[in-house]
């Protein structure tokens, strides 16, 4: 019984290499045909190049922190594309859920989606998405990627962009949002079509707590600051 367990645990091993390995030469085919067909350097520059493009010198520095301990805590200190850790929680919440609600990607990975496959997930694209992260993470600074970002971000009700989201929601630049304009903001792009604010200012609020809360636990505010940022109105004035 043993042997036969032995064996069928070796054919179930077998199957998972050669499928995993298929997948991966399936993955990198598509990434070496797409940067092929258009460079990351020409994809990005064509990004940097728009009229509405925002550095990170012009954006409040308060949201670029919030995004960073929200989506990518380890963004800075992380010496590969990937977040080994992310990826475990993910898979165990997944297993544990019985859905796909956590993804676990990292920020270089998501402008890497952004940039070729926006609107098509596939698991071979996956695979690609990962060598096309990796690549960026070559030729850019995780500066540059984090700035690529924020810039591609859809913030809801219309809002590509980071100085479209502060314009169109706030009437001010990146730079000059309050900081509970910003930390509001960095919220969003989880799920623009439910917080965007002209529908769900309510759950947009939620979501704000939830990002002022990894803002404490990576030591960029304190909780007194947190509960101060949160009673403010991201439109002026006091929510107390």
């Amino acid at each position: 019984m043993k042997r036969f367990i032995k064996r069928v645990f070796l054919v179930l091993f077998t199957i998972i290499l050669i499928g995993g390995s298929f997948l991966v030469y399936k993955g990198y085919r598509e990434y070496k045909n797409v940067v092929a067909e258009n460079s990351i350097e020409t994809v990005v520059a064509s990004i940097q190049n728009k009229k509405h493009y925002t550095r990170n010198e012009d954006i409040n520095p308060l949201f670029l922190e919030a995004v960073v301990a929200t989506e990518d805590e380890r963004l800075y200190s992380r010496s590969t594309v990937l977040d080994y850790r992310a990826l475990g929680r993910a898979f165990v919440k997944n297993i544990t859920t019985f859905s796909l609600a956590e993804g676990g990607s990292t920020i270089p990975q998501q402008v890497a989606k952004n940039l070729y496959f926006p609107n098509n997930f596939t698991a071979t694209r996956k695979v690609a998405e990962y060598f096309i992260a990796s690549d960026l993470d070559k030729l850019y600074s995780r500066e540059e990627i984090l700035e690529l970002y924020v810039n591609m971000n859809y913030y809801g009700d219309g809002h590509h962009g980071i100085r479209e989201a502060s314009f169109g929601y706030f009437n001010v630049n990146p730079k000059d949002m309050s900081r509970a304009q910003a930390v509001m903001l960095a919220g969003i792009p989880q799920s623009p079509a439910y917080y965007q604010l002209s529908s769900n200012y309510k759950g947009a609020k939620a979501r704000q707590e939830h990002v002022l809360y990894r803002l404490v636990d990576a030591g960029v505010i304190t909780q007194e600051e947190a509960i101060s940022i949160f009673n403010e109105d991201v439109y002026g004035g006091n929510n107390e």
